[in-house]
């Protein structure tokens, strides 16, 4: 009998150490979770912030880099107006041939927003237009970039910007 009641608290005694050894085994799960949580959170903060702070990075698609250049081009001969957008607007919409360009110009009038200067943006595009546009599509582009700048009046043929774009899309003068 004392033989059973000594097998018995040591079988009790094993279960008991088995199921507190289980729980801080969940509690330790439970600790990784939350600290990897907390790093995702983190990570997320550090992207959205990176992207808050330059819109330009998130540019991928080589027309909307071109509607970028058009609103800084723009931004830098004064205030947006409403021409202005109709000018941008009539370029995205022969140029390009997108029938609504809505979306396109809202996002690229946002990243517009953060340019100070238009040759920063043909500097930071000229690997993705060289990369993703042929040589009649690097033109057109150059080409609705001095159309929208005529439209305010400016000379482009001695325009320091233009000449760079033209150089960094690859097209002869």
């Amino acid at each position: 009998m004392q033989f059973i009641l000594g097998f018995v608290a040591i079988l009790g005694g094993a279960a008991f150490w088995w199921w507190r050894l289980k729980m801080l085994g969940e509690a330790t799960n439970e600790i990784g979770d939350a600290a990897g949580r907390a790093i995702g959170k983190y990570k997320r903060y550090k992207f959205r912030k990176k992207m808050e702070d330059s819109p330009l990075e998130s540019v991928d698609d080589p027309a909307a880099a071109a509607v970028v250049l058009m609103y800084a081009i723009a931004q830098e001969k004064g205030p947006l107006t409403p021409e202005t957008e109709a000018a941008i607007r009539k370029e995205i919409i022969s140029t390009m041939g997108l029938s609504d360009p809505t979306e396109l110009m809202v996002f690229s009038r946002w990243a517009a927003a953060h340019v100070t200067d238009p040759n920063n943006v043909s500097l930071r595009y000229a690997k993705l237009w060289c990369a993703k546009l042929n040589e009649a599509e690097r033109r057109d582009l150059f080409a609705m970039a001095e159309r929208l700048a005529r439209s305010f009046g400016a000379s482009t043929s001695r325009d320091a910007n233009f000449t760079r774009l033209r150089e960094r899309l690859g097209l002869a003068a």
